[in-house]
């Protein structure tokens, strides 16, 4: 026999809030109510929306050949770190000039070429080397 139960209807679930500016999710109730979050609301109270797009036209273009995406040195420097002493993510970024690469670099070796939606670095600054370079601050072997 059939029964007639009454069930809720199943409501979707909303829609993940995205910030503004860059796109990612975004959770904090502030960030959400701004629809911004929290890093890109500080670049926005900073920086006019034109010096913004004219740092990125600076440094956007073509990647030379052989270079890797920050994100495959993130994942050197991940493996890296259990044998190499101060390396770390927050000096990778540091070293890049910050996640938006606002800030010069430390090093012209680390110099960020945005394509598209993706950043690109120098492959030297995977090597042992250039971990090495990273996690000391050390940049003196650093090929010009």
């Amino acid at each position: 026999m059939a029964s007639n139960r009454n069930t809720p209807a199943v409501q979707p679930a909303p829609a993940p809030a995205v910030c503004k500016y860059c796109g990612k999710h975004i959770t904090r109730n502030a960030s959400v109510t701004n629809a911004a979050g929290h890093k890109c609301a500080q670049l926005a109270a900073a920086y006019t929306p034109a010096q913004l797009q004219a740092h990125y036209n600076a440094i956007t273009g073509s990647v030379p050949a052989g270079y890797i995406t920050v994100a495959a040195w993130g994942k050197a420097v991940r493996a890296a770190q259990p044998t190499t002493p101060g390396l770390t993510i927050a000096k990778l970024v540091r070293a890049i000039g910050g996640d938006r690469a606002l800030q010069p670099p430390v090093h012209p070796i680390c110099q960020v070429v945005y394509n598209g939606n993706q950043r690109w670095v120098n492959p030297w600054l995977a090597t042992s080397q250039g971990l090495q370079a990273l996690a000391t601050g050390q940049w003196g072997k650093a090929p010009t």
